[in-house]
Formats: C-alpha cells, sequence, structure tokens
C-alpha cells in the first residue's frame, strides 16, 4: 500500500526509547518521516493504538526491533504484570506475515537474547542477523544500517536523500581537458592525473595530478601558473599535487 509505512520501528519504552528515537529520526531524515513508523510519532493524538499497531506492523517490509540492556527485564515485567506485551506481539506480527525482522542491538555490550529466554512466538528473533548502533559511532553505525534498508526495500531507495543528492553532484559536474599534448587520465570522482599539459582544465571533485610542471604554484585557489600554463577551475575538492620538474639549482621547491 503506497500510503503504509515502509519501516517499523519496534521497541520497549523501558528499555530503548532514545535508541528507538534516533533511529526514527536517522532514517527518516534518509528517506522521509511517512516511510518510518515509531508508535509515538506516527499515531494521531487520540487515535486506537492497537489497530494502527497491527496495521502498520502487518504492512511493513521491515521491522527493526530495537533491544538494549534492559529489554529482558522488560520482558519478565510483562509477564508478571500480566498485561499485553505489544513489544512481542508486533514482532510475532511481522514475523507472520513475512516482514524482514532485523534486531538492532543498542550499546556495544548488549547481546541478543537466547531463544530460551524469548516467547515461542518469536524465537525466530534469535537467529536473525542483528546489527548494532553504539553512542561512540552511532553516525556510521545508523549509516551503515540505512544504505542496507535502500538495499532491501526498492522504494525506499526512490526517496533516499542521500542518493538523490549524490545524482545531482553527478549530474552537475563536467570534466574537460584543452589542448594538452600529453596524457590526461579522468575518472569521475576520483580525480584527474595530467602528464605534460599545455592547456584548460576543468575538472570536478577529487585530487588533481601533473607532471612536468614549472612555475609559481597559488595552493590557495584553483589557479596554477608557469611554465605549464594549465588553469583549473571548477569545484575541485581534493588536493593538486605537482610531481615537479627539478630546478636548475637543485633546489627543493619549498
Amino acid at each position: 500500500m503506497s500510503g503504509q509505512p515502509e519501516i517499523f520501528i519496534n521497541y520497549r519504552t523501558v528499555d530503548a526509547a532514545d535508541g528507538a528515537a534516533l533511529i526514527e529520526n536517522h532514517l527518516s531524515q534518509r528517506f522521509g518521516s511517512e516511510l518510518i513508523f515509531r508508535d509515538g510519532k506516527s499515531i494521531p493524538a487520540g487515535s486506537p493504538f492497537p489497530e494502527a499497531l497491527r496495521s502498520a506492523v502487518r504492512n511493513c517490509s521491515v521491522l527493526l526491533a530495537v533491544i538494549g540492556p534492559r529489554w529482558l527485564d522488560g520482558l519478565a515485567g510483562q509477564a508478571e504484570g500480566g498485561g499485553d506485551d505489544w513489544t512481542c506481539r508486533e514482532i510475532a506480527e511481522a514475523l507472520e506475515s513475512g516482514a524482514q525482522v532485523i534486531p538492532v542491538l543498542i550499546g556495544a555490550d548488549t547481546r541478543l537474547p537466547s531463544p530460551d529466554r524469548l516467547p515461542v512466538g518469536i524465537r525466530e528473533l534469535a537467529r536473525r542477523q542483528f546489527r548494532r548502533v553504539d553512542a561512540y559511532s552511532s553516525h556510521h553505525d545508523l549509516e551503515v544500517l540505512a544504505d542496507e534498508l535502500a538495499g532491501l526495500v526498492p522504494r525506499l531507495g526512490t526517496t533516499d536523500s542521500r542518493a538523490c543528492a549524490d545524482s545531482d553532484t553527478g549530474a552537475h559536474a563536467r570534466n574537460s581537458v584543452d589542448d594538452n599534448r600529453g596524457t590526461a587520465f579522468q575518472a569521475g570522482t576520483i580525480g584527474t592525473a595530467l602528464n605534460a599539459p599545455g592547456g584548460t582544465v576543468h575538472s570536478g571533485q577529487g585530487d588533481q595530478y601533473v607532471n612536468s610542471h614549472r612555475g609559481d604554484q597559488y595552493t590557495h585557489s584553483n589557479h596554477q601558473s608557469g611554465g605549464s600554463g594549465v588553469h583549473f577551475t571548477g569545484g575541485n575538492q581534493g588536493g593538486i599535487r605537482f610531481n615537479a620538474t627539478p630546478s636548475e639549482d637543485g633546489s627543493d621547491g619549498r
């Protein structure tokens, strides 16, 4: 269904509510808030939450089971209290509906629960490959998770803000080499390598390598002058490296 979220974030409030919110915020920025379901954000005030939870989990493509260090404590507390354990019910619904269920462990020391400590209906969770989000590497961990989700769910790939940004950058890149009597190598965003250039060079991102250069070097601009007659313009965000011809007095040019 086009109006349904693709990613359902499952968590225990007493365990990893902050971690769930962090994941939801990052994924919403990448793919759009409407495609990421988290109960506190996605269910309008006053709405009957059981129906909203069941509808979202049954129609999602991926359920992220967020597990922190107190997840099992919350499970035991729910069992003692005799109330509905919505965290487990959501996981069971996702497994039954055929959604991809991915445990996401919060913190460096959190471990996936063993099957014997889980309710029968969700013991499959212990056999699923997990991902981890740690405080010291959270941005990297979340980017890796988001990249994997974009590969798993085609709809996410079409709304991925990072992919769109990369596409826009590539669409505006223009590389050209004019009147160069030597060899020029251009490799997209990797950079540009020139051997004995004699004309104008326009390059995009990446490093630029120039052989047989004589003359001045203005390292704080993209203009290089001297015997080579090379001018660099455009959005170079890498470095400019010269394999300089030694000067007549043998100095190193510094």
